[in-house]
């Protein structure tokens, strides 16, 4: 039935929705910057009021943005992973995996730090794969999350208390999950207009 009645004309034109699941993603009302993440509350709250504002004829002043967290940094290059995979949640789920590492070998200090030639090699292959790459000041990679849902601190616990490889990518692996999981259920993100979708 959507094929028939196209629901963005239905709106005025005005659907800023790109992607669904399993991450919502918007387009925001902005045309440059930086892009936002909220949760799903502050979302309905702030699309309530767009949808108001951008309702009345001749007018389309926004008057506020949703509370956010911006993502910038590492996180922007992460979010561009992720926003190029958008139509493959297994690469996305590994784009956010590849974060994870890169948090690791980077601001995480574990006792296998001798063994990590294989996990440096791990993060050059699964760049490659999935045409990630971090450029510039990139000091986070893995997306912040209010801390009310997730504590960042567990995961540099359970990195720097991993005694074996296996155990450090188990740590990343099941960590980066959760994330990912909490990113998904509790969070939207609000990409500016120039943002590149590809």
């Amino acid at each position: 039935m959507a094929k028939l009645i196209r629901l963005a004309d239905r709106s005025g034109g005005h659907d800023n929705l790109i992607a669904t699941e399993p991450l919502e993603l918007r387009r925001g009302d902005w045309p440059t910057g930086w892009a936002l993440l909220c949760t799903r509350v502050e979302s309905q709250r702030f699309e309530e009021h767009r949808r108001g504002a951008l309702g009345v004829p001749g007018h389309a002043h926004i008057a506020f943005l949703p509370v956010h967290l911006k993502l910038d940094g590492g996180c922007h290059y992460t979010l561009l992973g992720l926003v190029r995979n958008r139509h493959d949640p297994a690469r996305m789920q590994r784009v956010y995996r590849l974060a994870g590492l890169m948090e690791c070998v980077t601001n995480a200090a574990s006792p296998v730090t001798d063994l990590l030639r294989r996990v440096y090699q791990n993060i050059l292959d699964e760049r490659e794969q999935l045409q990630v790459v971090w450029k510039g000041k990139a000091d986070q990679f893995l997306l912040p999350l209010y801390s009310d849902h997730y504590n960042r601190d567990v995961f540099f616990h359970r990195i720097r208390s991993a005694a074996t490889l296996k155990e450090l990518y188990l740590a990343v692996e099941e960590q980066s999950a959760e994330q990912w999981r909490l990113l998904c259920r509790h969070y939207v993100i609000y990409l500016p207009a120039a943002f590149p979708l590809r």
